[in-house]
């Protein structure tokens, strides 16, 4: 009876004791991360207050956001409200948010690249040494973007189709960071401002902003069936030139035409259906590619879940992007074929973010490949004079990407989207978006202008995705979304913005 007695006791030591170690195992270890950069921790929250953070650079090394103490106080400023919906703030009342957040603990220095000198600076019980940032993204660019956004509401996604890095991203209406960053007794105000503009500053728009894409959504129904093989570059469907007078009957709902200009409708394939942005056609399209099908490859594309820009412990988040109506936070089922048809030309129940719709683009100029968006190219030694160092600790990168469509389906597509730029009937719809017009006369832009319906009164959103150069032979610099809310026609707002913004990307990095 006293050996069980002995051997149960033994037992349940033995449990408490593993019990122990996981635990600190999991908070000490796997949750470290995650606990350190808790906008609710004691520990971050005294670090905020008292101790320097490390410098945000952009990609050429101009300071973006510094620091300073003031009565012990460490304040945070910040050099350019473009750049407030990438970085976002620290604040002493209200936490930090974006890239400030994703970034807290190696800020403060709380934590460190390197586990092992980690380990031992908490051994020694070292001082917290700031570590500092470089960004993808060139302020040139950044604010070039901007201005050509100006007073409209909307976001501007500029890639490195590439490689992966953020070249801009841009949310209108953006707001100046600094009054919440400085004193918390003053704080206060500004943030209720904030929070009661009915033009919502505070929504990263480039992000989490959700929109009906209309005919931009083509590019992703063209290259989805192409590749499933329901359709080829040269396919036709008999019915279409009268349907695109008379209307298409899908199960008992009239699919109608947009106005396409007094051009005579005609036995058009994909690169003459890019060009003028045939509904008809593009409703035949789903409709060949079917419903099981065309969710398929919008996951694929990344549609239907969040996604994040960034390494996945220290991402910035963008939201879901939709083909159907949501379902537990996921694309749902076509109701019938009427649902599928509208989906397949950005109608319907479609809401995308404009990052998700620079990614497709990005796919596109990529020869099929999608590259993982990032903001962060490096983390650098701390410079207390707000100089960038030379000695780098970590850097990020895309990891390659990930195959959505083969080579020969995006040569198809890509081939489509420069017609539609520069083709005979493509210039009608999308011809601002020519580089040329902008001073790049050796290169040509492809892409896919957009006029999302919004119901009643309401103006259609203004939208245009792209990239450039991309004439045969041309290795592609930058893909592109660009959204105006409720700007109109895409060839009359989102277009030239876009134009405007590859040109002058290529002529920085030349």
């Amino acid at each position: 009876m006293i050996a069980t007695n002995v051997r149960r006791l033994a037992l349940y030591l033995m449990l408490s004791f593993f019990l122990v170690s996981g635990s600190l195992t999991w908070w000490q270890v796997v949750q470290a991360r995650s606990l350190a950069t808790r906008p609710d921790n004691p520990e971050v929250i005294a670090a905020r207050r008292a101790l320097l953070r490390g410098t945000i650079f952009d990609a050429t090394g101009q300071p973006l956001a510094t620091s300073s103490l003031v009565d012990g106080l460490s304040l945070r400023a910040y050099a350019d409200p473009a750049f407030t919906h990438v970085i976002g703030y620290s604040s002493h009342r209200f936490g930090a948010t974006g890239l400030e957040s994703a970034f807290e603990d190696l800020l403060v220095g709380r934590a460190d690249t390197n586990p092992i000198r980690d380990w031992i600076g908490d051994v020694l019980a070292r001082q917290p040494q700031p570590r500092d940032l470089s960004l993808t993204i060139d302020r040139r660019l950044q604010d070039f973007a901007a201005a050509q956004l100006g007073p409209d509401a909307g976001a501007i996604v500029a890639l490195d189709p590439m490689t992966g890095a953020v070249l801009a991203m841009v949310s209108s209406p953006t707001f100046d960071a600094n009054p919440l960053a400085g004193d918390p007794a003053d704080a206060q105000a500004p943030m209720d401002a904030l929070r009661n503009d009915p033009g919502d500053p505070l929504l990263p728009r480039a992000r989490h902003g959700v929109y009906v894409p209309g005919s931009i959504l083509k590019v992703f129904t063209g290259a989805a069936a192409l590749d499933a093989g329901v359709i080829t570059p040269t396919t036709t469907f008999p019915d279409q030139p009268r349907q695109e007078i008379e209307g298409m009957l899908v199960d008992g709902f009239l699919i109608t035409e947009h106005d396409l200009g007094g051009i005579t409708p005609q036995l058009w394939s994909l690169s003459e259906a890019l060009q003028v942005s045939s509904n008809i056609f593009f409703a035949h399209v789903g409709l060949a590619l079917g419903q099981d099908e065309f969710l398929s490859y919008a996951r694929r594309f990344g549609f239907c879940a969040p996604g994040i820009i960034g390494p996945a412990d220290r991402a910035l988040s963008f939201a879901s992007s939709l083909v159907t109506e949501a379902v537990a936070g996921d694309c749902g089922s076509f109701s019938d074929n009427a649902e599928l048809a509208s989906a397949a030309f950005g109608q319907g129940a479609t809401l995308v973010t404009p990052v998700q719709m620079a990614l497709v683009a990005a796919t596109i100029a990529g020869g099929g490949v999608m590259p993982a968006p990032f903001v962060v190219r490096d983390v650098r030694e701390h410079a207390a004079d707000h100089v960038r160092s030379d000695t780098v600790l970590e850097t990020f990168n895309s990891g390659g990407g990930r195959r959505i469509v083969s080579s020969d389906v995006a040569s198809a597509m890509r081939s489509g989207m420069l017609d539609a730029v520069n083709g005979e009937l493509g210039r009608l719809f999308a011809g601002q978006a020519d580089i040329t017009l902008y001073g790049i006369t050796d290169a040509r832009s492809a892409g896919k202008t957009g006029t999302a319906q919004l119901g009643g009164d309401r103006p259609p959103h203004s939208w245009f995705i792209g990239f450039a150069p991309a004439q045969e032979g041309g290795t592609p610099a930058i893909a592109i979304a660009v959204i105006v809310e409720s700007g109109g026609s895409g060839a009359g707002r989102a277009a030239p913005i876009a134009g405007r913004i590859m040109a002058e990307w290529i002529r920085i990095s030349r």
